[in-house]
């Protein structure tokens, strides 16, 4: 899959290490999940002494994780001692009760936690009821016309060009 820079990976970047409960939201198809892989692939590439607990929900191999206690005992038997403990979990909605999970280890001050979330139920949810600690919320937007433009690399398209772009895709 191409991908084009956009600017959330450096946000993530520069909130590591700080105590807040990381929130990535954004509609459907809008990047979330991508964006967590590349926070990952950036932990492995840059930090040292690191332990990822990655779950992804899309993933059948944690089907098993679908309840907040076994959730819970699952990141809890994968942390080490020393180590920067990242916690990156990707539509965590699917968990039933996850919000006592993330809070039970926000409150333990050991975990560095970045969570993705679809619009619908975080927002609904209203994140600050859900979480009892502080959040950072990374909201992910589907490609501007920008963005647009550069993955499907229409640099030279003059102003004609767009008047027609426009209407085919309207």
């Amino acid at each position: 899959m191409k991908l084009i820079k956009r600017d959330y990976l450096k946000t993530l970047i520069d909130i590591i290490g700080t105590p807040d409960i990381k929130v990535i939201t954004g509609v459907r198809r809008s990047g979330k999940s991508k964006l967590l892989e590349l926070f990952k692939e950036y932990i492995i590439n840059n930090i040292k002494d690191y332990n990822i607990i990655d779950i992804n929900y899309n993933s059948l191999d944690f089907e098993n994780l679908k309840e907040y206690h076994k959730l819970n005992d699952y990141i809890k038997q994968r942390y080490k001692k020393d180590m920067n403990n990242f916690v990156l979990i990707d539509e965590v909605q699917m968990c039933e009760g996850f919000e006592k999970t993330i809070n039970s280890l926000h409150a333990e001050e050991k975990y560095d936690i970045y969570i993705t979330g679809s619009n619908a139920f975080l927002l609904s949810s209203n994140l600050a009821t859900l979480f009892t600690g502080r959040t950072f919320e990374v909201e992910v937007y589907p490609f501007s016309f920008k963005e647009y433009m550069d993955y499907f690399k229409y640099s030279d398209i003059d102003t004609v060009d767009c008047q027609y772009f426009f209407v085919q895709f309207l």
